[in-house]
């Protein structure tokens, strides 16, 4: 939507002056040739502020456009190992400079907090598949130990084999 046309301040206190006459804002819209809501929007911000005049934003402006969000955001979707400095680079090739910080920032505000570069890369398949033989291996192990260990406990000189001496 485009940017549409200032109200002088003497209309603007016109209709503040006109509503405090008792007139409804239809009726004001149609007396000065501007729609209601465009009436109902000043009257709200003059019983709020007690002005017409238009204030100033707070806070200043941000610093990258949605356009430079969206492509952080995607950058750091595909490729999880980016880091901040790589994401200054590639906007200050796009022509905006900012900091670190500020890419911090607009990535929280997308829902991507604490983002840091991954220091490992994500696993491949084959390399799962190794991972996982190996635990198996180790898994079963380690169960075997433990049941010895427990019948041990339990048994005493039951694991023990026939014939052999196990005591005076």
């Amino acid at each position: 939507m485009g940017k549409t046309k200032e109200l002088s301040k003497d209309i603007r206190d016109k209709m503040v002056d006109l509503h405090k006459a008792g007139m409804g804002y239809r009726t004001i819209g149609k007396q000065l040739g501007e729609k209601a809501t465009t009436v109902g929007a000043i009257i709200r911000k003059w019983k709020k502020f007690k002005t017409t005049v238009n204030l100033p934003r707070s806070g200043p402006p941000c610093k990258i456009s949605p356009r430079g969000a969206s492509m952080i955001i995607r950058k750091v979707r595909d490729q999880p190992r980016t880091t901040r400095q790589d994401l200054v680079n590639d906007l200050k090739r796009a022509g905006t400079t900012v900091s670190k910080k500020t890419i911090s920032n607009t990535l929280r505000r997308h829902g991507l907090k604490s983002c840091s570069a991954r220091k490992v890369p994500l696993l491949k398949p084959a390399h799962v598949q190794a991972r996982l033989s190996i635990n198996a291996k180790a898994t079963f192990w380690s169960t075997l130990l433990r049941q010895s260990k427990c019948l041990h406990a339990i048994g005493g000189f039951a694991l023990l084999p026939l014939g052999f001496n196990t005591g005076p």
